[in-house]
């Protein structure tokens, strides 16, 4: 079993990052814990590495498929579908920072987002759980405002 810890964290991002985020939490569920397939999800995160070391703390896509590969050997069934439940909640819930972004094209270009995450310590592996809250955007005429 993994240690794991659970907190916030922020990040800032432009909405391509928001895409490629929410696209590789979507990889590492579909290719990472349910097919359980190394070479797919190393090749499926290569189109995320500009996010991949900010959301998962592992810097190159073969090392983060590697990582979740560990993990899961360690974990018993019932671990392994929780991470599932965490990791397709996190998925769904980025979609909304998409959506905020693309609702809001020429007036905001960053959103500064406080996400949760659950760490697996041992592995150096974490995993945004849940919705993130926009702490503050960045105007696309200059300075950042609080919400």
């Amino acid at each position: 079993m993994a240690f794991t810890k659970e907190y916030t964290a922020n990040i800032v991002l432009n909405l391509d990052q928001v895409r490629q985020m929410q696209r590789a939490q979507r990889n590492v569920y579909d290719k990472g814990l349910v097919e359980q397939n190394t070479n797919a999800l190393a090749a499926a995160l290569s189109t995320s590495l500009s996010v991949i070391g900010a959301v998962f703390f592992k810097y190159t896509a073969p090392s983060l498929a590697a990582g979740i590969a560990s993990l899961l050997v360690g974990m018993i069934p019932s671990e392994k579908e929780a991470l599932k439940s965490l990791v397709i909640n996190g998925y769904w819930e980025m979609g909304y920072l998409q959506d905020f972004l693309e609702d809001n094209q020429g007036r905001y270009d960053l959103i500064n987002v406080k996400f949760p995450f659950i760490e697996y310590e041992t592995k150096g592996i974490r995993f945004i759980t849940g919705k993130g809250v926009v702490v503050e955007v960045h105007s696309t005429s200059g300075g950042w405002m609080l919400l």
